[in-house]
């Protein structure tokens, strides 16, 4: 029974990391383009993967939770860190990129409807944010220790 639980967390793991490579690729050449059509359809993408991210959360943390429970690792130090850390990100990842897309996705909605929010110049600050890359990085980073934490085993 442990291997389908195993098996369950792991399908989430995928999933997230398929939404999120998306949500990355997306994030990472947003930084470079100027087209507002392109741009509307690049955060479209990016906001289409939301359901495969909701799906996988509730499969990655509802099969790890119960793999912990059903290997008896809840007295290990290693699936505590992992778990604190996975929401942890969750947090972060709302509270830094979250807001940014929320106000480009505002400024594309508006423009679209032949207005301006903001000038070309502005919209090239907007764009050019490091956000973007310290959120991929911090990403990357948290989901090779989480990783690590979970086939190593540490303590």
């Amino acid at each position: 029974m442990y291997e389908w639980i195993v098996l369950i967390h792991i399908v989430g793991v995928l999933g997230f990391m398929f939404s999120h490579g998306v949500s990355a690729a997306m994030a990472l050449r947003l930084r470079h383009e100027r087209n507002p059509d392109r741009i509307r359809v690049m955060l479209q993408i990016s906001n289409s993967s939301l359901s495969v991210f909701y799906v996988s959360v509730v499969l990655l943390l509802g099969g790890g939770i119960w793999a912990g429970f059903n290997g008896s690792w809840w007295d290990q130090g290693w699936i505590w860190v992992a778990l604190g850390l996975f929401l942890a990100n969750l947090i972060f990842m709302y509270a830094l990129p979250a807001p940014y897309y929320k106000k480009i996705r505002e400024v594309m909605t508006i423009e679209e409807s032949s207005s301006s929010a903001v000038a070309p110049a502005q919209l090239d600050v907007m764009l050019r944010s490091n956000i973007p890359l310290i959120v991929v990085v911090v990403g990357l980073a948290s989901v090779l220790f989480i990783a690590y934490l979970m086939v190593i085993k540490p303590f």
